[in-house]
């Protein structure tokens, strides 16, 4: 854990790059501004590998309050720095003395687009803003353990109102050249750091952003502009996933903010447009443009998928429904679906789409089941089912929570795409219980059957599977019957269930009556002794 040495080691290390900034010059190429911007890209650089080591880092609030003069002192240098970068045409000085930080945020919002003298230098407004990113979520990993609920928290200045306005008319920056530092890009990540978490001072700003500032419309206009690179359209997203999951009155305003952009830009246009559609054709895009999708390493488009599929899966959680969305754009979504579980399994940020696409279908339509038997979506499904079987089967996760999350979510959409579709289940019944092994299935069931003993409405008594070969994967099924994890039991039987067309007889033959006889009872076809709990 950083020691309050480290921290104010750290906060240091700013204030030096910050304070070596020319007070009188924004030029980047200055001898003095170019030793300040490599200082602030060395203590960015070093500041990102510590917080990605570290994800999750606490500090007691007595070494927080040691540091907190010096974070302050930092805190004050890097804001006054971003907004002399961003309208360096106004003298901020004695105003600021009389006013304060938020007075002073907010008339640099103010001036940003409506000074045509202001001449951005975008490297070092880059440089400003991806360290204000930084700090903001320094301060949430590791310093935000005091002082929170105070005025006096040094990260209060960078979540005012008239800072987000800032984040928001930074996002509309026009770049000369592709090269060019993308200042949207950091604007929307100081905005998404600015209105992430709960504490008081965060849901303030982010209750600010959606209903003060028009923040919705800023936001879906920066994702509806074209030509941009995949990482900015990550970061709009990701804040437009969040805003969705944490305030979802803000789905409504996105969508109201869509129409308007739509209408003004395609005025004769005639179908509705919304959030939802904006989000479809952002992921079309990000799947279908060049270099082929998932590309290399450095490709942010897998992200970018992964984050729209979320959500997308947010928002069926929040105010809207499947039965009001339009038919040809759930066609379009389930195109796309199809299409991404085609992709092979071999690189792993392509596996966790592919996963994200299973939460999705937890709440698709029922007619999606007939669709992805049609358009080959269902054995990509089974082949998701079959890994992550292995995972808390055989690799064995170690945790309920772990193997639940694994499991649960594609035995439940797989049980669902099977009770709506016949088409779904025969493939999954063949996968399950393949054609070739069901003769000798067959014959040992006979056997079983002829010796006549029953129990409810079982016609059989086989302690154990009659075919289920170790490594299988109704082996796997089976052995999640009497997981201890409730839900992964639950799921797994009722998924065996529907396999078996609630038969309770081939149930008890294809699982074994000792694997069986607690589901059967809570079915009602046995009845469990006296004091077993359903």
């Amino acid at each position: 854990l950083p020691s309050s040495t480290a921290v104010t080691m750290a906060a240091q290390r700013l204030l030096t790059a910050l304070e070596s900034l020319s007070p009188t010059s924004n030029d980047s190429n200055s001898p003095t501004n170019g030793n300040a911007l490599l200082l602030l890209s060395e203590w960015s650089d070093d500041l990102e590998k510590d917080l990605l080591s570290a994800a999750s880092t606490d500090t007691s609030a007595e070494e927080v309050e040691a540091s907190h003069a010096v974070v302050n002192d930092a805190a004050s240098a890097l804001h006054h720095s971003l907004l002399f970068a961003a309208v360096s045409s106004y003298d901020f000085g004695e105003e600021w003395a009389v006013n304060g930080d938020h007075e002073m945020s907010f008339k640099a919002a103010s001036l940003l687009c409506d000074d045509e003298n202001n001449k951005v230098n975008l490297q070092l407004l880059a440089a400003l803003l991806r360290a204000t990113g930084l700090f903001l979520r320094w301060n949430a990993q590791v310093l935000q353990s005091a002082n929170v609920h105070s005025s006096s928290n040094p990260i209060a200045r960078f979540k005012s109102k008239g800072m987000l306005l800032l984040y928001c008319k930074l996002l509309e920056v026009q770049l000369p050249t592709p090269t060019s530092p993308d200042v949207p890009r950091f604007a929307s990540i100081c905005l998404f750091r600015a209105t992430y978490g709960n504490d008081s001072l965060t849901v303030k700003a982010r209750t600010t952003l959606v209903e003060s500032i028009d923040g919705c419309e800023y936001l879906m206009k920066a994702l509806m502009k074209g030509d941009q690179p995949a990482s900015r359209v990550f970061s709009i997203v990701r804040n437009v996933h969040h805003l969705i999951a944490a305030h979802p009155t803000s789905i409504g305003k996105m969508d109201r903010a869509v129409q308007k952009i739509t209408d003004d830009e395609l005025p004769n246009n005639e179908y509705a447009q919304g959030l939802l559609e904006v989000l479809v054709a952002t992921l079309s895009w990000a799947l279908r443009s060049e270099p082929t999708f998932p590309g290399d390493e450095y490709d942010r488009r897998p992200d970018l998928v992964l984050e729209i599929l979320r959500s997308l899966f947010a928002m069926d959680a929040g105010l809207s429904s499947n039965s009001s969305h339009n038919k040809d754009t759930m066609t379009r979504i389930g195109i796309i679906l199809c299409e991404l579980l085609q992709y092979p399994n071999s690189d792993m940020r392509v596996y966790q789409c592919k996963l994200a696409v299973v939460a999705l279908l937890l709440n698709a339509p029922d007619d999606y089941s007939e669709y992805l038997a049609v358009n080959r979506g269902i054995i990509p499904l089974i082949d998701i089912m079959a890994y992550q079987l292995s995972v808390v089967v055989i690799e064995r996760t170690g945790s309920s929570a772990e193997d639940a999350a694994a499991a649960v979510p594609i035995l439940l959409v797989l049980r669902k795409l099977a009770q709506a579709s016949s088409s779904v289940l025969k493939l999954v019944q063949d996968e399950v219980f393949p054609p070739d092994a069901e003769e000798a299935f067959k014959e040992k069931a006979e056997s079983e059957i002829m010796k006549k003993q029953s129990e409810g409405t079982v016609r059989a008594k086989n302690m154990a599977p009659l075919d289920a070969p170790r490594g299988t994967l109704r082996w796997k099924l089976i052995r999640l019957m009497t997981w201890t994890e409730s839900n992964v039991k639950r799921s797994a039987s009722e998924l065996l269930w529907t396999l078996c067309d609630e038969d309770s007889t081939q149930f008890v033959l294809r699982t074994g009556f000792g694997n069986a006889i607690h589901f059967l009872g809570m079915k009602g076809c046995v009845n469990l002794p006296t004091g077993v709990a359903i």
